[in-house]
């Protein structure tokens, strides 16, 4: 392990670090509490994602994967030997994991949308979305943050300041009042800047994806408004989150 042990955090939170070197991380997270509650952030960020896009899988669904298990080739298994040559190959085991890592949502997100039940601009919003998940989580500065507000609904954040975008995922939010809007702002130094309207789904589900910039933002927020949007925000507050530095 090296400087790079900070970055396992994503693969650590899908499973997908080998056994050789689960043990060691586990250590470290005891000691660093920064990768603890990213690894927690991440593990509700993927349990969100199931919960937002679950259905049940069609009855013959089992059948063709059992079907096709058959015919697929099984890898050997990895020894101490291959991880040795894996450590030389020049390339950080840290960086090839958090690539899986990212991998590994993007496949998530686009196998539990396409199992909805949609029509063909829900599905495309879907892989929109997925797509531009995958995308964020793969800077290298990527942070993710959750959250719930007092009225039941929840939060994720996936930043990055390094590219300048911010996306939220909302969930059980409500429908807006009759000539009202959900409205999302980053809030700290200065005048708040609006990133646009939040529109949510019959299930409760929003997001939205900023790329205009994040600069020293310290919070982003949803408000109540009225239909169209605001020049700025109003009182009513329904959930606030703190943005990682």
């Amino acid at each position: 392990m090296n400087a790079d042990i900070h970055a396992l955090t994503g693969a650590y939170a899908l499973n997908a670090i080998p056994e050789f070197e689960r043990a060691e991380f586990e250590r470290h997270l005891v000691e660093c509490e920064s990768c603890a509650q990213e690894v927690r952030e991440l593990q509700a960020t993927a349990t969100r994602l199931g919960e937002a896009a679950s259905e049940a899988p069609p009855p013959e669904l089992k059948a063709r994967v059992l079907a096709r298990i058959a015919e697929v080739r099984q890898l050997p298994p990895v020894d101490d030997l291959g991880a040795r040559r894996e450590r030389r190959s020049g390339v950080p085991l840290a960086t090839k994991l958090f690539g899986a890592a990212a991998a590994v949502f993007m496949v998530i997100s686009v196998s539990l949308g396409v199992l909805l039940v949609r029509n063909g601009n829900e599905l495309d919003q879907s892989r929109d979305q997925a797509a531009a998940m995958s995308n964020l989580l793969s800077a290298r500065d990527a942070r993710v943050v959750s959250g719930t507000a007092a009225g039941g609904l929840s939060g994720t954040v996936l930043l990055s300041r390094d590219r300048g975008q911010v996306m939220l995922l909302a969930g059980n939010v409500p429908a807006a009042p009759e000539g009202k809007t959900y409205q999302v702002w980053l809030m700290g130094e200065g005048a708040p800047k609006s990133i646009g309207l939040m529109v949510p789904d019959a299930s409760g589900q929003a997001s939205l994806l900023n790329t205009g910039g994040v600069g020293n933002a310290e919070n982003i927020g949803v408000t109540v408004e009225p239909s169209g949007g605001s020049v700025a925000p109003s009182p009513d507050v329904v959930m606030q989150m703190a943005l990682p530095a």
